[in-house]
């Protein structure tokens, strides 16, 4: 703000209770006393380039009412950054493109710009208070207004830094069960879609069929997925370092077991505390039994 005291800025400071969002909370104030239509919510551990507005305002078309971006991950430490890196420019990466390939593209909050006047027709920021999930439902309500989510081209850099093993197991079971309740049957399915569950289910059909040992095919099978993934890994980051093929191989290994226990429960811990999640995303301390959010077409029940 002093070096371009030009432009017309507010800091603020302090958050305002409308849910058990923190995040939700922490940004209504900046919200509601923006002077312009137009809403940029960005994250702070996001790295953006000088003309990211630019880059942001060329990817807009008539009918959108969200652009979002994919993440990129950068800067990680640690076994647990470094295998959040690899989620993030993988499996998340892969899961985007292809849900925005069916029209689907899902709303990530590290990037988010849409028009205020067009939020406050499902109820604006302070409606998404209810959910943990707030970009997800953001996009859901827009498309419910028969408006498109989209992906802008260009990634952006989010600043992983040093993760633990448990820092990342927490974090991605709370992607996953935010998953689970928000598209069940989806969640059902995930393990085919993994590189060992997958190549397991091939290598019976292959060997049975064309007599291909099974360790040969899994071999090959895994070989493929690993250039499929590292070509959008390096995409992404940049760069390829001499352990990531060793951290993507664990990931691989880790996603069943990490699926099954997102399975076992509906519960996450988010900040230091526990909330229990409701099919829909929705969190049940700020849930009341019977009340039916129309504007949202989700209903809050026990």
């Amino acid at each position: 703000m002093r070096q371009y005291p030009h432009v017309n800025a507010q800091v603020f400071l302090g958050d305002v209770d409308v849910g058990p969002n923190p995040k939700v909370n922490n940004l209504l104030r900046s919200y509601t006393e923006a002077k312009y239509d137009w809403i940029l919510i960005s994250d702070s551990n996001v790295r953006v380039p000088r003309d990211y507005l630019k880059r942001l305002i060329a990817n807009l078309e008539p009918g959108v009412g969200v652009l979002t971006a994919v993440v990129a991950g950068r800067s990680a430490r640690g076994l647990g950054g470094l295998l959040e890196a690899t989620y993030l420019n993988t499996f998340y990466a892969r899961g985007m493109i292809l849900l925005q390939w069916i029209g689907q593209a899902p709303v990530v909050g590290k990037s988010m710009l849409f028009q205020r006047s067009v939020a406050e027709r499902f109820g604006g920021v302070r409606t998404l208070a209810r959910y943990l999930a707030e970009d997800y439902v953001a996009g859901q309500a827009m498309r419910r207004l028969n408006l498109k989510t989209l992906i802008m081209t260009d990634p952006i850099e989010q600043y992983l830094g040093n993760h633990s093993m448990r820092d990342f197991w927490l974090r991605h079971l709370r992607w996953g069960r935010l998953r689970k309740s928000q598209a069940f049957l989806a969640f059902c399915v995930e393990p085919l879609f993994s590189s060992f569950f997958s190549g397991i289910l091939g290598s019976i059909a292959v060997n049975y069929f064309l007599g291909m040992p099974i360790s040969v095919f899994v071999f090959l099978h895994l070989l493929f997925w690993w250039l499929c993934d590292a070509l959008i890994y390096w995409k992404l980051a940049s760069s390829l370092d001499f352990n990531t093929p060793f951290v993507w191989f664990l990931r691989e290994l880790l996603a069943f077991p990490l699926w099954v226990h997102t399975a076992c429960g509906n519960t996450v811990m988010w900040r230091g505390s526990r909330l229990k999640l409701l099919p829909g995303g929705m969190l049940d301390s700020f849930c009341e039994e019977g009340r039916e959010l129309s504007h949202l077409g989700s209903i809050c029940g026990k």
